[in-house]
C-alpha cells in the first residue's frame, strides 16, 4: 500500500524527513518496502505561454505554435484541437524524458519541433487526453511543473500485515505515528446538512444475507454536478498512485484511502425499483463489471442488487449498470462491511483484486462504515453540491460489543525486560487508542476500539507496548558471538555447488597423510609444504602427518575407482591443508583441489565422446573465481614440479599466486599406477578470501534494449595472449562493447611462422537507448584502429 509524505503531515505535525521517518516506522513493525520520489519527472516540464500559433502549411490538423517557457521563444508542432494563443501550458523541452520516451528535436512535414506540448495524460496526472493540459492564467512562466502543481511529494510503499487492516488508510498510519512519537492526531471534523426529506420515501434496503454482510449503510444525495476534482484532491490521488476520474468517484477513493475503509456510488436512476437487496447470488447469474468483464456467478458469491438485477459484486467490484456518469445527477452512497472470508473466495475464484477486495479481505471494522458515508457525504456536498436526504439506511442486525483485554505489569516487565511503571503502559496504551478501565493489584483493563479487531489477549498489548518503546531501547545483555562469516560460508557452497554443476563428485578424506607422497610429487626440500606438522602417536607411516596437499589422496580415489572400471572421473575435495614452520601450532588453510580424467561427458548415441583437455580445466576455474566475484585475475606459466611442461598455468591475483591447474606428468602418475592423463585443480581459497572481500551479490536491472553482435577476425603474432587482446578491445568503449569472446583460432601455411588468425565475437549493447549499425561500426573502427597500432593486426 502506498503512502503520500504530505497526506501523513496532514494529519501529524512531525518534523522528520521522509528518510527519518522510514526508520522511525520501521522500527515500530511497519515495514516500508520502497520510497518514491514523486513529481522529479515533472521537473523537467515548464510552464509556458503560446505567444503564436498559425496553421501546418502541410497538414490539416497540426499548428505551428511559438512557445515562451522564460527562457527562449521555441517553435512547436502540436496538433491538439484546444491550443491556442495566450494559454499557459505545460512544455517539455528537447532533452526530457517522460516515462520510456525521450523529447527530440524533430522535423514534422517540414517544419521543426523544439519540445512537446502535453496533455494530462502524457504526463502521467489523469486519462485526460482530448487536448493539451491548460494551466491558469496566474501560472508562472519558467517554473517547473512539479513545484507549480505541488506534485512534488515522496510515496512510501508499505508491507502491511494481514492483521493490520487499521493501517491499510492514511489516517490508519497516521494514527501509528503520532503515537509512536507522541505527537497530536489531527482528526478530520465531519459535519453535514440533511434536508428535510427522508432517505426512506426514496429508497428501500433490504439484507437477505446478513451473515455475509455484517453490516449496510446507505445514504443519498439529489442535485449533485460531475465535474472535475480540484487540484487538492486531484494530489494527493496522484500521490499514492491512483488516477483521477470525476469529483465523487475521486472522493470515493479518496475516503476510502484515508481510512482504509472501502465504499461505493450508485446513480441512483439506476437502480430498478428504488431498492436495494444485499443477497446471494443466482446459480449462472451474469454480472457485468466495470473492468468491461461479464462474470458468471453462483450461490457462494454475495452481491448487491436492485429489484431486477445484481449492480454490485459486493466488496470487490461495481457494475457497468449503475456506475457514476457525466449525467448523473443523484447518488446513492454505500458504506458497508462484508464477511471477509467470502470476499477472499469470491475476488480468487474470479480472479479479481481491487482496492476494496484488498481491504475487505482483511476483516475491516463494521463500526467504520458510518464514518466514512457521513465523510464522502460532506466531501461530495461541497465539491458537487446537491441535498443529502435526512437519515440514512443502516442494516447493523448484530453491534459488536465491548471488548476487554487485561494486562499484568509484571509480565510486561519479564517478557521485556524493561523496567516501565504502569503509568507509562496506560500512556503508551492510550496513544493506540485504547480506553483505560481500570486498575486491581497487578492487573490493568483496557477497552479496544473497533479498528484493532487484532488485539485480543495479554500478548497482543505486551506486543503494542514494546513496539512504541522501541526494539532497539532494550538494553542487550549477551554480546553478539561473530562464530563465522557468513558470506565466506556461503561461497565454499557456491563453489561447491559449481562443481556439481560440472559432473563432478565430492570426496572426503582424513587429514593424515604420508610424507611420501610428497617426493612422489617432487615437491623440493624448501617447499613450504615440506613443513609437516607431524603426529606423535600416528597410525603407521602412511598416516604420520597432517596433509599439506589434497592432490595426493585424489590420485588414490581416481585408482580405487579406475580399479572398479570407471575410468572417467571427475571428484574434488574441499578441505584444510596443515603447515608448520616454528609455531607451536600448525597454520590450517582452506583448499580447493579437483581431478578430471576419462571422456568430458557420459556415453550419448547423438554426440562424439571427446577426451577432456587441459581447456575443460580452465573453463571451470574461471566459473568458480567469476562466481566469487574476482576481476583482474590472470594466469601465467606454472612452477610446480608435477605438472607436464606447457600444459599447466598458475593463477594471479594481486600478484600471488592463489592456485594452478593443467595435465600431471606422467612421470607423476606412474607412481601411482595411473596410466591414463590426468588434470588437477588446486585453489587456495583462504588465500583468496584474504584478498578479496566477498560482496552481497546487487540486483542488475534486465538490459530493455537489445544486444546486437559483430565478429572481428585479424592476424596476430603469438606473443600477444588472448587476455590482453580481450582488455584492449573491452578498453575502446567500455560502455557499450559488453562481451568479448574468443572463438576461433586458426594457423595454416598461408599465414606467416609465429602468427595466427584469431576470431572473436563482440557483443554490443547500451543501457539508454538502441544502438544503430552506424554507431556500432565506428565503434569496430576504432577498435580496429586500437589493435593494428598495438599490436600490428591484418585484418582477413
Amino acid at each position: 500500500m502506498n503512502v503520500s509524505y504530505k497526506w501523513l503531515k496532514k494529519y501529524v505535525d512531525f518534523d522528520l524527513s521522509p528518510e527519518e521517518l522510514q526508520v522511525k516506522i520501521t522500527f515500530a513493525g511497519i515495514e516500508v518496502e520502497a520510497i518514491e520520489k514523486l513529481g522529479e519527472e515533472l521537473n523537467q516540464v515548464k510552464v509556458a505561454k503560446i505567444i503564436d500559433k498559425k496553421k501546418h502549411p502541410g497538414s490539416d490538423h497540426l499548428s505551428i505554435c511559438h512557445v515562451d517557457d522564460g527562457d527562449v521563444v521555441k517553435q512547436v508542432i502540436c496538433g491538439a484541437p484546444n491550443c491556442a494563443v495566450g494559454q499557459k501550458i505545460a512544455f517539455t523541452p528537447v532533452g526530457s524524458r517522460l516515462g520510456e520516451f525521450k523529447i527530440k528535436k524533430v522535423k514534422l512535414r517540414g517544419e521543426e519541433s523544439y519540445g512537446m506540448i502535453c496533455s494530462e495524460k502524457e504526463l502521467g496526472i489523469s486519462d485526460k487526453h482530448e487536448g493539451i493540459m491548460v494551466l491558469p492564467d496566474d501560472a508562472p512562466i519558467g517554473q517547473n511543473l512539479g513545484s507549480y502543481l505541488n506534485l512534488d511529494d515522496t510515496s512510501f510503499e508499505l508491507e502491511i500485515t494481514p492483521n493490520r487492516p487499521d493501517l491499510l488508510g492514511v489516517y490508519g498510519v497516521a494514527r501509528d505515528i503520532s503515537a509512536i512519537l507522541n505527537l497530536p492526531l489531527k482528526t478530520p471534523e465531519v459535519i453535514i446538512k440533511e434536508c428535510d426529506e427522508k432517505i426512506e420515501n426514496n429508497l428501500i434496503l433490504q439484507n437477505d444475507a446478513p451473515d455475509l454482510c455484517p453490516r449496510y449503510t446507505a445514504r443519498m444525495i439529489k442535485g449533485i454536478t460531475i465535474k472535475e476534482s480540484p487540484a487538492w484532491l486531484k494530489q494527493c490521488l496522484i500521490s499514492i498512485g491512483l488516477r483521477p476520474i470525476n469529483n465523487v468517484v475521486d472522493i470515493t477513493n479518496f475516503v476510502m484511502m484515508e481510512f482504509g475503509h472501502p465504499l461505493h456510488a450508485f446513480d441512483y436512476n439506476k437502480i430498478d425499483g428504488k431498492k436495494i437487496i444485499v443477497r446471494r447470488a443466482e446459480k449462472d447469474e451474469k454480472f457485468p463489471a466495470l473492468d468491461e468483464e461479464t462474470y458468471q456467478l453462483n450461490e457462494n458469491d454475495l452481491v448487491i442488487a436492485d429489484a431486477e438485477k445484481p449492480i454490485a459484486l459486493a466488496g470487490i467490484i461495481g457494475g457497468e449498470n449503475s456506475h457514476i456518469t457525466e449525467e448523473t445527477s443523484d447518488i446513492v452512497i454505500e458504506a458497508a462491511n462484508f464477511l471477509y472470508s467470502s470476499i477472499r473466495k469470491t475476488a480468487g475464484k474470479l480472479k479479481i483484486t481491487t482496492d476494496s477486495s484488498y481491504r475487505f479481505e482483511r476483516n475491516i471494522a463494521d463500526e467504520t462504515a458510518d464514518l466514512v458515508s457521513r465523510r464522502a457525504c460532506q466531501l461530495i456536498l461541497e465539491l458537487a453540491g446537491g441535498t443529502l436526504l435526512k437519515g440514512k439506511l443502516d442494516s447493523y442486525p448484530n453491534p459488536t460489543g465491548k471488548r476487554l483485554v487485561s494486562l499484568r505489569p509484571s509480565r510486561v516487565k519479564s517478557l521485556l525486560t524493561i523496567n516501565i511503571s504502569n503509568e507509562k503502559i496506560k500512556e503508551y496504551l492510550k496513544l493506540l487508542g485504547l480506553s483505560f478501565k481500570g486498575e486491581e493489584k497487578d492487573n490493568l483493563t483496557f477497552e479496544m476500539p473497533s479498528f484493532r479487531k487484532d488485539l485480543e489477549r495479554e500478548i497482543d498489548l505486551i506486543e503494542e507496548i514494546m513496539r512504541l518503546h522501541g526494539y532497539n531501547n532494550v538494553k542487550t545483555f549477551l554480546k553478539p558471538q561473530n562464530i563465522m562469516d557468513k558470506k565466506i560460508f556461503s561461497a565454499h557452497r557456491m563453489v561447491k555447488n559449481i562443481l556439481v554443476s560440472y559432473g563432478f563428485s565430492e570426496v572426503i578424506n582424513w587429514n593424515f597423510g604420508d610424507p611420501a607422497d610428497l617426493d612422489k610429487f617432487e615437491i623440493s626440500e624448501d617447499d613450504e609444504r615440506r613443513n609437516n606438522a607431524r603426529l606423535k602417536n600416528p597410525l603407521g607411516t602412511s598416516f604420520s602427518i597432517m596433509r599439506s596437499m589434497l592432490i595426493p589422496d585424489l590420485f588414490k580415489n581416481t585408482l580405487f575407482n579406475i580399479n572398479h572400471g570407471q575410468k572417467n572421473i571427475k571428484i574434488f575435495e574441499q578441505a584444510k591443508v596443515y603447515t608448520r614452520k616454528n609455531e607451536k601450532l600448525a597454520t590450517e588453510k582452506l583448499h580447493l583441489s579437483a581431478l578430471m580424467t576419462g571422456f568430458l561427458n557420459p556415453v550419448y548415441w547423438g554426440d562424439n565422446q571427446r577426451q577432456i583437455n587441459f581447456f575443460d580445466l580452465k573453463g571451470v576455474v574461471e566459473e568458480i573465481l567469476d562466481n566469487l566475484g574476482l576481476k583482474n585475475y590472470d594466469f601465467k606459466k606454472s612452477g610446480e614440479p608435477f605438472y607436464q611442461p606447457g600444459l599447466a598455468t598458475d593463477v594471479i591475483y594481486k600478484k600471488q599466486i592463489v592456485g594452478s591447474l593443467g595435465k600431471v606428468d606422467p612421470k607423476v602418475t606412474i607412481k601411482y599406477d595411473l596410466e591414463q592423463p590426468i588434470f588437477v585443480i588446486d585453489i587456495k581459497l583462504d588465500d583468496i578470501f584474504h584478498l578479496h572481500k566477498m560482496e552481497t551479490p546487487v540486483f542488475k536491472v534486465i538490459p530493455k534494449f537489445p544486444f546486437i553482435l559483430r565478429d572481428l577476425s585479424f592476424i596476430i603474432s603469438k606473443q600477444h595472449n588472448y587476455d590482453d587482446i580481450i582488455s584492449t578491445i573491452k578498453g575502446v568503449n567500455p560502455g557499450n562493447i559488453k562481451k568479448v569472446v574468443l572463438f576461433d583460432e586458426f594457423t595454416d601455411k598461408n599465414i606467416k611462422k609465429e602468427f595466427r588468425s584469431l576470431t572473436f565475437s563482440l557483443v554490443f549493447s547500451s543501457d539508454t537507448k538502441t544502438l544503430t549499425d552506424d554507431y556500432i561500426n565506428n565503434i569496430l573502427q576504432n577498435v580496429i584502429k586500437k589493435l593494428d597500432s598495438k599490436y600490428s593486426i591484418e585484418m582477413r
